[in-house]
Formats: C-alpha cells, structure tokens, sequence
C-alpha cells in the first residue's frame, strides 16, 4: 500500500506540472545575444546601387542628398498612385524601427507604422482621403529570453512557448490609429540542490522544484491625421457669342484644378500643384505632397476679364469644347460646343492683351537708353570744345 500511495503521488506531481499554451510563433533571441536593430541602408539610395539606369546617373548631378532622393523618388513616383503604391508595398521593412518604439522585460524594439494610406495626399500635417482609401500596416518587435539560470538553481529547462500579436485598426472622421498588442510567454522548469538522507548515510542531487512562468505583454500604436475629401464639382462654360469664327466664353472655375479646352486652344486654373514626400525613415515612403500655387494659364486665346473665380475668354472657333475638372483622386469631364442658341454678335469684344513683365522692363530699358543718348548729344552741341 505504502509503495502504492508513492507511485500516484508521483504521477499526480508529473501532471502538475505546467505546460506551454498554443503560440503560433516560437522564434526568440536569446538576452545575451540581443543587440538592438541596425539602421538599414537607405531605400532610395540603394535603388541607385542596384540600378544604372538614366535616373540614376542623373541624379549625381545633384549637391546634396536630399535633392539627390528627391530626384529619385519624383522619377520612381512618376506623378502616379499606382507608381507610388507599387513602389510603396514592395519595400522591405526590418525589425529597426522607422518611428517610436516600445520594450519591455522580453519584447524588444516593438513598433507599428502606418506606413501609407493609398490613396492619399500629404497636406501641411494632414492626409487627404477618399472612401476607398486603405492603410499599409507594418511592424516588428523581437522576442527575448534570458537562459540564463536562475538564482538559487542547479538546473533550469527553458521550454519557449512563444507569442503572439494582433493588430487593429480604428477610424473616426480626423484620425486613423493603429494598435498592435503583443504577447509572450516563456517556461522554466527549475531544480534545486536536496539533500537525502537514509540510514547508509546523506547525499546531495539535483531536482525539480517548481516551474516558473515568465509572462510579458505591452502595446503600440501609431496614428494620422486625415480628411476625407469628396468630390463634388461644380464647374462649368458657357458660351456667349460669337464673333468672325471667334467664341466668347464664359468659364466658372468654382474647383480646385479647371481645365477648359477648346481645338488646340486651352485655359487652365491649378490652386496647388504636386511633390513628392519621402517617409518613415530609411524605408523611404512616397507619398504625394499637396503645395498651394494659385496659377492661371491661357495658350491659343486672349482672357477678357475676371471676375472672382469666373473668367471670359475670347477662343478661335472649334466644334470640339471641353472641360475637366480634377480632384486629388477623380476627375469629370463636360464637353460640347452648342452655338444653335447663339447668334452673331455686332460687338467687336475689346482685347486686352497683357505682356510679360520682362518685355515692359527691357522696353523701358531701351527709351531710357534713348533719353541718355539725346541728352549726350545735346551736351556735346552745346558745351564749347577746350
């Protein structure tokens, strides 16, 4: 019976014993080989390392190395989303960490990034969306486990259970966040040194006592601010009259970007204009930047007058008219040059042809080069000869 009681003590000990929960992962760095991550090469750079095409070797033109990037990224963007995106998505991220990042007893170096919202545009702070707009989430961390034995022990079996991460995502109408949460656990089976006793005297070995669970958990997070962006135009032409095959057009420009075009004629009206921004560090992000540039342009027609954002043009006649509007993600043409409606107007319109600053000041130039030569000679007339 005694020997009886012994084996099921024994057996009910065993199956006290602790064992790892399911962890999809079991990779982990051992403490005392842990560094902290390198910064890697820098992604545009190393483009040109790997590359001797005409970008490349057109950028060594450049002084410094950020206008040495930013040549680079503008040729890879190539003004495209479906460019950037593809270049975006296909980078290489490591364990360094391309913003903060988080450690605790055995998760090391922990980071997420929002790396890029496509499609989107970079405006002084905030990023521009749309509805279909999605993140590019990535992150990294490093799982570590000191094997080192533990004070007091004979003998230590480590048993790595592993972790694990989750990530979410959450929106509102200003922000998106990202949160990875990650967990991690560890086993050590520990001995002590006992010492027996039976009546052929005492000895000393080396056995289990208990088993140690090592738990660890932390959380990181990374956001942006956004806009969501609508597209809702509302430009539009009008045609007035016409006058010896010329039209008279009136042009509401309400938009942000207007294009009207009319045969080989146009008029154009951009309140910003494009760059290309470089993010997240060495792994060199691209992202469209938004720069405001009010500018107005005319080819083939003469402006007759403004009035806010409503012009009147004066074009040569054309049977082919439209205009296209265009927000940072879409764009609507309206087109047609109806003049069934319209009849012949008797007015001659009063063409105000304006001229470049760098003619009126090389006109001034000259007749002040006149005066100067008239006043010389009627010095010389009148002065007496010594």
């Amino acid at each position: 019976m005694d020997k009886a009681f012994v084996i099921l003590l024994l057996a009910g000990l065993s199956f006290a014993v602790p064992s790892c929960p399911q962890y999809p992962y079991h990779d982990y760095t051992a403490a005392t080989a842990y560094s902290a991550p390198s910064k890697p090469a820098d992604t545009l750079l190393q483009y040109c390392d790997w590359n001797l095409g005409e970008i490349c070797l057109l950028s060594n033109a450049f002084n410094t190395t950020e206008d040495k990037k930013l040549f680079i990224a503008e040729s890879i963007a190539n003004d495209s989303y479906n460019q950037i995106w593809q270049w975006d998505q296909d980078i290489r991220f490591g364990k360094y960490p391309p913003n903060t990042s988080k450690s605790s007893t055995n998760i090391k170096d922990a980071w997420i990034s929002i790396a890029y919202l496509n499609p989107s545009v970079y405006d002084n702070g905030t990023y521009l969306v749309n509805a279909s707009s999605q993140p590019l989430m990535r992150q990294g961390f490093t799982f570590v486990v000191d094997t080192r034995m533990l004070p007091g022990d004979c003998n230590d079996n480590f048993r790595i259970c592993g972790y694990d991460y989750s990530i979410s995502v959450q929106n509102t109408s200003s922000t998106i966040s990202a949160y990875m949460k990650v967990w991690s656990e560890y086993l050590v089976d520990r001995y002590h040194l006992v010492t027996h006793c039976d009546i052929t005297g005492c000895w000393v070995s080396c056995d289990y006592y208990t088993t140690s669970s090592f738990k660890d958990s932390l959380t990181v997070s990374d956001s942006k601010n956004i806009r969501y962006t609508p597209f809702n135009p509302t430009s539009n032409y009008t045609l007035l009259s016409y006058y010896n095959n010329l039209y008279e057009i009136g042009i509401n420009a309400n938009d942000s970007n207007v294009l009207f075009q009319i045969g080989n004629s146009s008029f154009y009206r951009t309140e910003y204009i494009y760059t290309i921004r470089n993010e997240v560090g060495p792994y060199n992000i691209l992202v469209k930047e938004v720069i405001s540039a009010n500018k107005t342009s005319a080819y083939g027609l003469s402006v007759l007058g403004q009035n806010g954002s409503n012009f009147t043009i004066l074009a040569p006649y054309s049977g082919n008219c439209s205009l296209t509007v265009s927000g940072h993600f879409s764009s609507k043409t309206i087109s047609g040059c109806n003049i069934s409606n319209l009849s012949a107007s008797h007015n001659v319109p009063k063409v105000e042809p304006v001229q470049p600053a760098f003619f009126n000041s090389l006109f001034d130039a000259a007749l002040l080069g006149i005066v100067v030569y008239v006043i010389y000679l009627i010095a010389k007339r009148v002065m007496p000869v010594a």
